[in-house]
């Protein structure tokens, strides 16, 4: 007998299954950004705003009251203080390899929350470059950096919170630090929790503020 020829696919098939391939592939397509946007989210990682927070929880509240020549031409603490930056004596943990103090700069760069420094008894035209001077990266995709300070920066001023803190004769009773991040991409945004650092060394304020108390580490007090 003879084998009976099987029939080959019409157009009207043909044209059915590459509209099943092309559902296929953009579907492929889809889930790839979806795993593609899964990824930055859990780039954002949430436990870097914790470590953040530990380390400049630390520095800050170990803040010197060392005095230089302040704009008025008398001593001045070097702590210095903005709106959107904040600069500060302090100690740093061996491993960042410097003997003694260390001025500490805190602003946002490079759309990065970023931390520099540099001996103290250096000055800026001479310190050394490396990792302190390019600033070690703290957060990523940082929209604003925004800085209170509370106090009475000299004892003939009232104490209250503030936007700046220069040429200051005391060192803030408490800082509070506040970061906003971009919502890049969307729903990879992060929590900021509240902030505030009250440094060891300073005064304490006779009037304390009633919106605003000392924050507690978050992973028990560990270092970057």
């Amino acid at each position: 007998m003879t084998p009976l020829a099987r029939p080959g696919m019409t157009l009207a098939e043909t044209l059915v299954g590459l509209v099943l391939l092309g559902l296929v592939a953009a579907l492929g397509l889809s889930a790839l950004g979806l795993v593609g946007r899964a990824a930055a989210s859990a780039g954002a990682d949430p436990g870097a705003v914790g470590a953040a927070q530990d380390l400049l929880r630390l520095r800050l509240s170990a803040a010197l009251p060392s005095l230089g020549e302040g704009r008025r031409g008398q001593a001045a603490l070097l702590f210095e203080g903005g709106p959107e930056r904040l600069t500060f004596p302090a100690e740093l943990p061996p491993r960042f390899g410097l003997p003694g103090p260390a001025l500490l700069e805190l602003r946002r760069a490079e759309g990065a929350l970023r931390l520099f420094w540099r001996p103290l008894s250096a000055a800026p035209a001479t310190a050394q470059g490396g990792e302190g001077a390019a600033g070690r990266v703290l957060l990523d995709d940082v929209a604003a950096l925004r800085l209170r300070y509370f106090g009475a920066p000299r004892p003939s001023e009232p104490v209250a919170w503030r936007e700046s803190w220069s040429d200051a004769a005391l060192l803030p009773t408490l800082v509070e630090l506040t970061v906003e991040f971009r919502d890049d991409p969307p729903g990879a945004a992060r929590q900021w929790p509240p902030l505030v650092v009250a440094p060891r060394f300073a005064r304490p304020a006779s009037t304390a503020p009633a919106d605003a108390a000392p924050s507690a580490p978050r992973n028990g007090g560990s270092s970057r």
